[in-house]
């Protein structure tokens, strides 16, 4: 065993396991101890032996809290100042603590193969933009209690003549609901819709007028759900938050109405999720009352009386 300073080794020679692991003082302040081994195991034995030799010498007391990594894979584990348990003992919870680690990465993978395997597209079909909601709010009056300021207020339909059927109808319903009613975004007020929609487009038309080889001069004449690779006069966002919108795209073509997602990384690039405002509100009831995925990755709960989503990955 060699061991290095407190400073994070440079470098990983070849054949040699690299390892810190930090001691915590009462106050929470880590101690970091670091080394080089010639295997795992011997790397896992020597930090422990480390760590205890250095707290029998120093006057404490340690917190029973130990963070450490062996070739930059960290994990955390107690007992180290147990006397009861023997170096090995703490070894066996060190292993069991990358096996833990091992397996929840491998099924972080399984979940993004699945999911990248899932279309994007849902295959839900368009429905009743009514009955659907109408599923969605038995379901939040049962399980929520949104105060007033979490609640999108009532509101005049002012500008929206020509916009899609569905989409006036989902505007006529959803005052009251609350904001967050669905993951990333917030339900946007027609005032808001306004705004951003001539932001969006106007942060565009100034990229094409400074940079006219990055945006795409045809998209507008292009078929809805045919991605434009930028925002667009016939896109109409009904929710969004910091950068990210779902909108309505408004150009003519078998997939008139369908929804897209905008994203401040890559513009509309991954194409319509669902055909329309009404499939999509489909599986967002069928989700909530099966407490099922909604949006490929997306799983609702309630906290505090109040809607939440997690990415389940």
């Amino acid at each position: 065993m060699t061991i290095v300073s407190s400073e994070w080794p440079d470098g990983d020679d070849v054949g040699e396991f690299t390892w810190r692991i930090s001691v915590f003082t009462a106050d929470n302040r880590p101690v970091p101890l670091a080394g080089r081994s010639q295997t795992h195991e011997a790397a896992l034995h020597d930090m422990v032996v480390k760590a205890r030799a250095y707290m029998a010498q120093e006057p404490g007391p340690f917190i029973d809290r130990t963070a450490l990594h062996v070739n930059r894979n960290y994990v955390q584990v107690q007992g180290i100042i147990d006397p009861e348990l023997s170096v090995d003992d703490i070894v066996a919870r060190i292993t069991a603590a990358y096996d833990a680690e091992a397996a929840a990465d491998a099924e972080r993978e399984r979940r993004r193969r699945e999911i990248d395997a899932t279309p994007r597209l849902s295959p839900t079909p368009a429905g009743s933009v009514r009955e659907a909601w109408n599923d969605i709010e038995s379901w939040l009056t049962i399980n929520t209690d949104y105060s007033a300021d979490n609640r999108v207020p009532t509101q005049e339909l002012t500008g929206t003549d020509g916009w899609p059927d569905e989409l006036v109808e989902f505007l006529t319903l959803y005052s009251g609901a609350p904001y967050r009613l669905l993951p990333l975004n917030a339900l946007l007020t027609v005032e808001q819709i306004h705004d951003a929609r001539r932001s969006m487009v106007k942060v565009w038309a100034d990229l094409a007028a400074e940079e006219p080889e990055m945006v795409d001069a045809n998209a507008s004449a292009q078929p809805a759900g045919t991605p434009a690779y930028s925002f667009i006069e016939e896109y109409i966002p009904f929710a969004g938050l910091d950068g990210y919108f779902w909108f309505v795209d408004t150009r003519p073509g078998p997939m008139y109405g369908c929804v897209t997602e905008y994203s401040r990384d890559s513009s509309d690039e991954d194409g319509p999720k669902w055909v329309s405002i009404s499939a999509m509100l489909t599986d967002l009831a069928d989700s909530l009352a099966g407490e099922t995925v909604f949006d490929r990755i997306w799983l609702s709960s309630v906290a505090d009386s109040e809607i939440d989503w997690r990415i389940i990955r």
